[in-house]
């Protein structure tokens, strides 16, 4: 009996080496991990959306200095020849912040209370005025004149350059709610 355990037992010794062996050479194997992996995607694939991104965190940014009254710190992320569509109306840069003292000197202060949502999207090709990565955000944003709050949402499309900086903004939001803030 003892000579059938010992055999049992050297069968159990090559088994746990042959699988502990096998385990090795699988885990020691070529990876594909994210760093070596290519993505695939469909022919007509226009480019693709992340969720966090440098040009993310920089919309944000711009959003908290302007919310904050800070034009100065807003305008470091914008090319000098930015263009601004506010509901439509194309403004410069120089125009467009203006309305940030103006609504300070109203008594008015912002304050983004939520990201509903905010995506980047990178293009596969640059577009006619040389971007391929567009931020998209959708906000919550309250403005508070003495005893009087209001909550409006913004959509704002936001076209990055190479450099991470704002050549062209798309930002949409009811202004009704604002106007009566201000009377």
């Amino acid at each position: 009996i003892a000579t059938i355990f010992k055999i049992k037992i050297n069968k159990m010794k090559k088994i746990i080496f042959a699988a502990f062996s096998a385990a090795t050479l699988f885990a020691c194997g070529t990876k594909s991990d994210s760093t070596n992996a290519t993505a695939s995607y469909p022919a007509n694939t226009l480019g693709y959306n992340i969720d966090s991104t440098a040009n993310i965190t920089t919309l944000k940014k711009i959003n908290e200095a302007g919310a904050a009254g800070d034009t100065s710190i807003a305008k470091l992320y914008y090319v000098d020849t930015a263009v601004v569509y506010d509901n439509g109306k194309v403004q410069t840069l120089k125009e467009n912040m203006a309305m940030i003292p103006y609504l300070k000197s109203k008594g008015v202060t912002m304050h983004t209370d939520k990201y509903d949502a905010i995506w980047e999207a990178v293009n596969n090709k640059v577009d006619q005025i040389g971007v391929q990565n567009y931020v998209f955000a959708y906000e919550t944003v309250s403005f508070t004149r003495a005893d009087k709050k209001i909550t409006v949402t913004v959509f704002q499309v936001v076209a990055f350059n190479k450099e991470g900086k704002i050549v062209r903004e798309y930002d949409i939001y009811d202004t009704s709610a604002l106007v009566e803030l201000l009377k």
